[in-house]
């Protein structure tokens, strides 16, 4: 039956209201995020990415104890007698240097056997700190002052810088370097109390620091490592401190020092970073190792909470692995330490 205009049934109005609010309703779930694109807090949309929780597995909780390789007899590197700086491969080989002998040892992380690297016809050799680059291996030689270089099989490949050159008015007096993605190097020299940052082509850019106790100044840098930013720490060893500087090389601030009344410092010298920022300090004057997240501020510190075999001594240098470890080397103990990193 077709009703004329102005005739329709009462409920015929009824029904066309209660789809008009249906849609209404449809429409404004859509553009307010009923799908999952935002929650409603007191009357005002919020994007979901603002509720959501932080990223889990970046902030260090813990350092577990799994296995240390002590100074015994029967181990193939023994005895060692001058500890120093390590790092480990891309595919998990630890390496560390014996400063005292001349000698560099790693650990092939698939048949778990150590094995020696080749040394460079170079005397007095005196392997102090050792950094990875892709498949290369870069060894600091303080005896030389000159950085080396090796395939991952210990293999001597040639020299790769002689830091008498990168600043030939000053004979430096090397403690430790690190290298970035981009392939900038930072030298630590503690003959003028300095920092060398050199540029790709391993050409000084920049020199950071000066003799002193103020800021941007060192008293024994002994310890640097690039952040994930590009930006660098340097441990100041006399002054009880780690100083911080952007990507540029500009300082940025200190954490600890002296005047510090929380300052967990004694001794800092080696120190290194993961992918998220935190930082792990060695602290030789108090057998510690300190962790920091990325804002710098303390997440945990350990030292004789381990048992015998792990608890450090006088902790002279850190490195971060694959799978989560890090490897301590330790002077006093003549035993190199590895922890898992416990992340939440």
């Amino acid at each position: 039956m077709v009703h004329p205009i102005g005739h329709f049934p009462k409920r015929f109005f009824f029904v066309m209201l209660v789809l008009i609010a249906a849609s209404t309703l449809a429409l404004f779930v859509g553009c307010s995020g009923g799908s999952g694109s935002g929650v409603s807090q007191g009357g005002e949309s919020v994007p979901a990415s603002s509720t959501k929780p932080p990223r889990p597995g970046t902030t260090v909780v813990q350092l577990e104890f799994l296995l240390s390789y002590e100074n015994e007899r029967n181990a193939f590197y023994f005895p060692i007698e001058g500890l120093a700086g390590c790092a480990f491969g891309p595919e998990g080989t630890l390496i560390f240097c014996d400063e005292k002998r001349g000698k560099v040892y790693g650990l092939d992380p698939g048949t778990l056997t150590w094995y020696e690297f080749d040394s460079p016809n170079s005397r007095p050799y005196r392997p102090l700190d050792v950094v990875v680059d892709g498949f290369k291996i870069l060894v600091l030689d303080s005896g030389g002052n000159s950085v080396f270089r090796y395939d991952l099989s210990g293999a001597y490949l040639d020299r790769l810088l002689d830091i008498r050159q990168v600043d030939p008015s000053n004979i430096p007096q090397v403690t430790a370097f690190s290298l970035d993605r981009d392939g900038r190097m930072l030298i630590a020299d503690v003959s003028q109390q300095q920092v060398l940052l050199l540029d790709a082509f391993l050409q000084l850019q920049m020199r950071v620091g000066m003799p002193g106790t103020l800021d941007d100044q060192f008293t024994d840098p002994s310890g640097i490592t690039f952040l994930p930013d590009g930006g660098f720490v340097v441990t100041d060893r006399g002054n009880r401190r780690l100083c911080r500087y952007g990507r540029l090389g500009f300082f940025e601030g200190t954490i600890g020092g002296d005047f510090d009344v929380d300052n967990p410092f004694i001794l800092p010298q080696g120190v290194d970073s993961d992918e998220y920022g935190n930082l792990f300090v060695a602290d030789q004057g108090n057998g510690r190792i300190h962790v920091l997240d990325r804002r710098f501020r303390p997440l945990t510190s350990i030292g004789d909470d381990f048992g015998l075999r792990g608890t450090p001594t006088a902790p002279v240098d850190v490195a971060v692995g694959p799978g989560d470890v890090l490897a301590v080397t330790d002077r006093a103990r003549s035993a190199i330490l590895v922890y898992r990193i416990i992340y939440e």
